[in-house]
């Protein structure tokens, strides 16, 4: 254990704590509805160790990345960079000098080798945990910056990594445990993603710190599911890149590996290491938000769900109450369109973390659009409206779709008014959403929008973000019936695309190319809403890949979405649709 200066934090300690435990403690507090508890815990601590430094900018992290909010992701990137600075074992040029001339040991000489390896993995952890806050903002600046975070953070990933795989494979004979079958899957594919990708993994260990080192088999482990952890999380990260930066990152030596990635995360779930529940989360949230968001897995909308399923059954009774593990429940249930179920877990979930305001935040804005898919206005307003009011993320949004359910519910002067205050919220113009908002908003600043607008507007939103496909069929049949009302011809190209999306649902293919066509038509000689043409152009090019005979024009459709079309309303998020299904006609090619 090193030994840190405490003596700012005022804390008496009789014994050696140990830490890795007390971590884990932690972070099950924050997982129980304790946050405050776990916040105080590792606050109190966090000078003590490098583990317990890293636990604290963690749950930092996790604040913010549960609420968005400006004051919250700032205050989680500076604690990330200190804990990376405390776990950095470079020394600089004066230190170095001053060190070899009075004779005494550098810093890493003076830790034991768990310890090195400890920090290494902070450290790696630290940076892709600010590459994770960077990217948040999903504009090309960002995942630049973001894309040169992972970089740093693969370099330390790619050397300790290597490290602790070849103590682990020498203390199970040379290969990995076979107790499961997660163990034995990731050292194999470690080993064969060696050979295919090169720089990625090699079991040959580093001499410098293999030779002479004596730790356990269980300390060893823990160390596996430690660095597996941060590994996977950046393998599903580089997944999310959109290709521009894809090409990017790959260019600068790397690529992803995505089912290595989901490897290593389940395996680091099912370590005593602190991050162990954290990987859990972490494979939830891919297989609820991220496969279903991005549409990884094409119109397989619901790909994802038994894997999460079976994560929920394990892991029940030691989290019974858990308000994050209640949330998922609820989007697994959201995903299957059981809607009612999922407004009742997230009800739950609400109940479960009074007094927690992130996490009640959560609950609100999955309550919301859970009604919003369910077209019940009213409750959809109460939420969105109670979430501008409460929560400092993005409030144009809030305000936006408050105003889409007021004016849905009638209200048309109330939402106009709403709309008007949109612009005026718009913090960041550079944030896709929103921008998207504001423009949208902006249309009605001095003519008031009528009910059968503001309510397609509605049905925009949750075309946008993937939400269509998880209604129930009474809700779609009653979306259908509000597009065929409408009449203005300004906004028919609209029209055309959701009406598209919602014949596809129905299996009318036939009628959802005409729409999607009509759609591509109608924006012809206009100079904005070229989000409308490319989505389309990206649907046409799904339906057509479905049949054999047409799988080359329907690639040739998802081409132009990606290189004819560009700077328009959420490119990024469309971009990463476009590269999954291009992937997955390149891997169906080589398979058949």
């Amino acid at each position: 254990m090193a030994e840190l200066d405490l003596e700012d934090n005022n804390i008496m300690i009789e014994e050696e704590i140990d830490d890795n435990k007390m971590a884990l403690d932690g972070i099950n507090m924050l997982l129980n509805n304790g946050i405050q508890e776990s916040v105080a815990l590792f606050e109190r601590y966090k000078d003590y160790s490098p583990v317990m430094s890293a636990g604290c900018s963690f749950v930092c992290f996790m604040q913010a990345i549960m609420t968005f909010e400006d004051d919250k992701l700032a205050e989680a990137f500076k604690a990330l960079q200190r804990t990376e600075k405390q776990c950095e074992l470079g020394e600089g040029f004066i230190k170095t000098l001053k060190r070899k001339l009075t004779g005494k040991k550098s810093e890493a000489a003076q830790i034991t080798k768990e310890e090195k390896l400890q920090r290494q993995i902070i450290v790696a952890d630290s940076v892709m945990y600010q590459a994770v806050l960077t990217f948040i903002n999903q504009d090309i600046t960002s995942y630049i910056k973001g894309g040169w975070l992972l970089r740093k953070a693969w370099k330390n990933y790619d050397k300790v990594y290597k490290e602790v795989h070849a103590l682990y494979s020498q203390n199970n004979g040379g290969v990995a445990d076979e107790r499961t079958d997660t163990r034995k899957d990731v050292s194999s594919q470690t080993s064969q993603s060696s050979v295919s990708h090169g720089s990625l993994v090699s079991v040959e260990s580093d001499s410098s710190l293999a030779d002479g080192v004596v730790m356990t088999g269980d300390v060893v482990e823990r160390l596996m599911g430690a660095v597996g952890f941060g590994y996977g999380l950046f393998q599903i990260c580089i997944s999310m890149a959109p290709p521009k930066v894809l090409k990017l990152i790959e260019f600068i030596g790397f690529e992803g590996n995505r089912e290595l990635g989901l490897k290593t995360m389940e395996f680091a779930s099912r370590s005593s290491d602190m991050k162990a529940p954290l990987a859990t989360l972490g494979l939830l949230w891919y297989h609820t938000v991220i496969r279903q968001f991005f549409a990884l897995d094409g119109a397989n909308i619901r790909a994802g769900v038994a894997e999460a399923e079976i994560i929920i059954e394990r892991i029940e009774k030691e989290y019974p109450n858990s308000s994050l593990f209640l949330f998922y429940k609820g989007r697994v249930q959201r995903t299957k369109g059981e809607i009612d179920d999922a407004i009742s877990s997230y009800q739950c979930a609400l109940e479960a973390c009074e007094g927690e305001r992130e996490l009640q935040h959560m609950c609100i804005y999955e309550l919301g659009w859970s009604n919003l898919m369910k077209l019940n206005w009213r409750e959809a307003f109460t939420a969105f409206a109670k979430m501008k009011d409460e929560s400092r993320w993005s409030k144009a949004f809030y305000a936006y779709l408050t105003a889409v359910c007021q004016g849905a519910l009638g209200d048309v002067k109330g939402a106009h008014a709403n709309l008007q205050d949109v612009p005026k919220l718009v913090k960041r113009k550079n944030n896709q959403i929103e921008a998207f908002v504001g423009r949208r908003a902006a249309k009605f600043k001095k003519q008031s929008p009528t009910q059968e607008h503001i309510l397609l507007l509605g049905l925009e939103v949750l075309y946008l973000w993937n939400a269509l496909p998880m209604c129930k069929e009474d809700a779609i049949n009653k979306m259908q019936e509000e597009c065929s009302k409408i009449e203005d011809r300004k906004i028919f190209q609209l029209r055309s695309l959701i009406e598209g999306a919602l014949h596809k649902l129905q299996g009318n293919n036939e009628f959802a190319v005409v729409c999607f066509e009509e759609a591509i038509a109608r924006h012809q000689g206009t100079k904005e809403d070229y989000h409308i043409p490319a989505f389309a152009m990206y649907e046409l090019g799904m339906i057509l890949t479905q049949k054999p005979e047409t799988v080359n024009k329907g690639k040739t459709y998802l081409i132009k979405a990606k290189d004819g079309y560009s700077d328009y309303d959420f490119e990024n998020r469309l971009n990463v649709r476009i590269h999954a299904a291009l992937k997955r006609l390149k891997e169906s090619t080589v398979t058949s």
